[in-house]
């Protein structure tokens, strides 16, 4: 169990990290429409992550899932500034330890 809180300690670490260094962005659930202020870590794919349905310009984007009521889906909205972009699919498992979900990671493309 002891391992287990020091996992818990560093993932803390790194959501707070994350929402220091993070840009300020607005996460809008379809389900709701009501616009929640996150900080997001964002990056555009790379030319190898170009594969399949992704195209230059879709961008990786993690966030502190406590903010989040459920996890991204589908069509889901982030503005940063003032564009907007659209959830297409998950960027790889979510940051867990034990059954703490500490963040999201997903493909956005702009609409």
């Amino acid at each position: 169990m002891a391992v287990l809180g020091v996992m818990q300690a560093a993932m803390e670490q790194a959501v707070a990290l994350l929402n220091d260094i993070g840009t300020d962005c607005t996460y809008t659930p379809k389900s709701t429409g009501v616009g929640i202020p996150v900080k997001a870590v964002v990056r555009e794919l790379g030319t190898l992550e170009l594969v399949g349905d992704y195209r230059q310009g879709d961008l990786r984007v993690e966030l502190d899932a406590s903010l989040l009521p459920d996890s991204p889906k589908r069509y889901d909205t982030l503005t940063i500034g003032t564009r907007t972009y659209a959830v297409r699919d998950y960027a790889g498992a979510e940051r867990r330890a034990g059954n703490i979900v500490y963040t999201y990671k997903f493909i956005v493309r702009g609409e």
